[in-house]
């Protein structure tokens, strides 16, 4: 690459450094949590912006503290891999692929080659394009139809926007999972997550819960998190510089803070998947420390 400007891009998708975030960590001071508690906030952060809806997260009623959202994945995979094979659409996260090497495992790029016997992981929004998945509405629709059992991976919740997902509508959605990591750079390494599911999911994450083995100071740091910084604040406090950024740099805006996206050939090596989309992730563009 020729540009002068490309150390400044990063491939995967990287935190903003913002230094409001990481005084807040200083003001941490550990208090006992219980998941009751854990949950309510986690609850109550997913559904209190106003850049984007999720109805019916009152449906599930079961939830699990995560390590991160990559344990819901690794219990997803693991669940359904005797018997169904696990699915995901070009583009999409690729520590799907790196786990799911011995099971029956495909990447597809149409809805029309869903079957019944599947499992999908899907990330909304999209992880290569930072916003929806040109066929969301279609990917459930068919799963739904198929009683193909969905994942839906909410980790760009807290840096994105224009989103609206309905859970109601959407039955084939049994299970949703989130992080801290991108919306708090500082979170990245304490592994807050959560999983909310329709029914009781009778493996490792939920014996974990039940046997009192969460971390419990990650749960305390995200309940500090979530009580300061609602999930539309990366967008509050970034939004109008990366709007600059994406016009300086001739990047496509996506809803997700820290993405762009360019087809310019001179990106290839950002490629992820979906041939000449090239998602650039420029948080350290955004970041002020």
């Amino acid at each position: 690459m020729q540009s002068e400007y490309v150390h400044l891009f990063s491939k995967g998708a990287r935190p903003i450094r913002s230094s409001l975030v990481s005084a807040h960590y200083e003001k941490h001071i550990f208090k006992d949590v219980n998941l009751k508690h854990y949950l309510e906030n986690w609850t109550n952060w997913l559904i209190e912006g106003q850049s984007k809806v999720l109805i019916g997260l009152e449906q599930f009623e079961y939830g699990d503290y995560t390590q991160g959202t990559s344990q819901t994945f690794d219990q997803f995979i693991l669940r359904h891999s005797n018997q169904r094979e696990i699915v995901v659409f070009e583009g999409e996260f690729q520590y799907h692929a790196c786990i799911s090497k011995k099971t029956q495992f495909s990447i597809i790029n149409n809805p029309d080659q869903l079957q019944s016997n599947q499992a999908v992981i899907l990330s909304v929004p999209f992880s290569d394009l930072g916003v929806y998945h040109p066929y969301f509405d279609l990917i459930l629709d068919t799963c739904n139809k198929l009683h193909i059992p969905v994942c839906l991976d909410l980790a760009y919740w807290g840096i994105a926007r224009n989103i609206k997902i309905d859970l109601v509508k959407h039955s084939c959605v049994k299970e949703l999972t989130c992080s801290l990591s991108k919306p708090f750079f500082v979170l990245e390494n304490h592994r807050v997550g959560v999983r909310f599911s329709r029914d009781y999911l009778d493996d490792g994450i939920s014996m974990l819960n039940e046997v009192g083995m969460q971390n419990f100071y990650s749960m305390s740091l995200g309940i500090h998190y979530m009580k300061k910084f609602s999930n539309d604040w990366n967008w509050d406090q970034f939004g109008n510089l990366y709007q600059t950024l994406c016009e300086q740099y001739q990047l496509t805006k996506t809803d997700t803070v820290i993405f762009g996206t360019s087809q310019v050939d001179e990106f290839r090596d950002f490629g992820r998947g979906i041939p000449g989309n090239y998602r650039i992730c420029i948080s350290k563009l955004l970041s002020d420390i």
